[in-house]
């Protein structure tokens, strides 16, 4: 469940805000509750709450203190920041949205309100969850990964066997979904396959078989990020007729599968 901590000098609300919200039913748990900044810096620390509901004014330590120190001293931690704010204390609320605290409410605090503003704060914590887990199966797998961000597609220089190469790649990028072999190609371009085999690895620093496949990856990582779009569909886009083999295929090259590459971007 999501973690949520309350930091509020004022005992009466803290309590119905702890006591009357239903935290269970939002899929959220109540990990603490904090009367002054100081004290919820301690509870942040030792909690690692996901959403902190904070009051701007209290004593010891404000609001955005307590911001600013979580996140000088906590900068792994990262919650999310919901503030409690009067109606005179909107220069504060600005302040604190420069501190990146996600939004704020005005005293005396609406249940639904609060509710409606937890959701949003949740949901934010598991888009920064999903993207985490992407980037820590992007490091787990960097030499797959690297391999795919560093593929450059094919820049003509000047030269006759540039030209062949060039028209190879062109014939690749616009026949990647139905399917080019590297024999089509020779004979399409008039030389052996043995050749033209040499030739592009030489001028391309690939073979035309892994060319082709970085290109279909390339392509099905930009489909990937339409939430539309299911992943069969993308895999018949860039000419893989077998859904389970595109996959295979895909998390050799970036060491995730297209699962994990969509819901990790959504």
């Amino acid at each position: 469940m999501t973690k949520v901590l309350i930091v509020e000098d004022e005992p009466n609300l803290r309590r119905e805000m702890a006591l009357l919200t239903p935290w269970e039913e939002m899929d959220l748990i109540l990990v603490g509750e904090a009367e002054n900044g100081r004290e919820g810096l301690e509870q942040i620390k030792k909690l690692e709450p996901n959403i902190v509901v904070t009051d701007i004014r209290m004593p010891v330590m404000d609001g955005l203190e307590m911001i600013a120190a979580c996140k000088e001293q906590f900068a792994e931690i990262e919650p999310e920041w919901v503030i409690l704010s009067g109606y005179t204390e909107f220069e504060y609320a600005r302040k604190a949205m420069k501190l990146g605290v996600m939004e704020y409410l005005l005293k005396p605090v609406d249940s639904g309100e609060l509710k409606e503003v937890l959701d949003k704060a949740k949901e934010k914590v598991q888009q920064k969850k999903r993207h985490n887990k992407l980037e820590s199966l992007v490091s787990e797998n960097g030499e797959n990964s690297q391999a795919l961000a560093l593929f450059h597609e094919y820049s003509a220089t000047s030269g006759s066997t540039a030209s062949y190469i060039a028209r190879a790649v062109e014939l690749i990028q616009t026949r990647y979904i139905g399917g080019i072999t590297i024999e089509e190609t020779a004979e399409i371009l008039g030389i052996s396959t043995g050749y033209l085999s040499r030739l592009f690895h030489q001028e391309t620093g690939y073979t035309f078989v892994d060319y082709l496949m970085y290109t279909r990856v390339k392509k099905a990582i930009e489909l990937l990020k339409d939430p539309n779009v299911r992943i069969y569909e993308i895999a018949d886009l860039v000419g893989y007729t077998d859904a389970r083999y595109f996959s295979t295929v895909f998390k050799r090259v970036t060491g995730f599968t297209p699962k994990e590459f969509k819901e990790g971007i959504k």
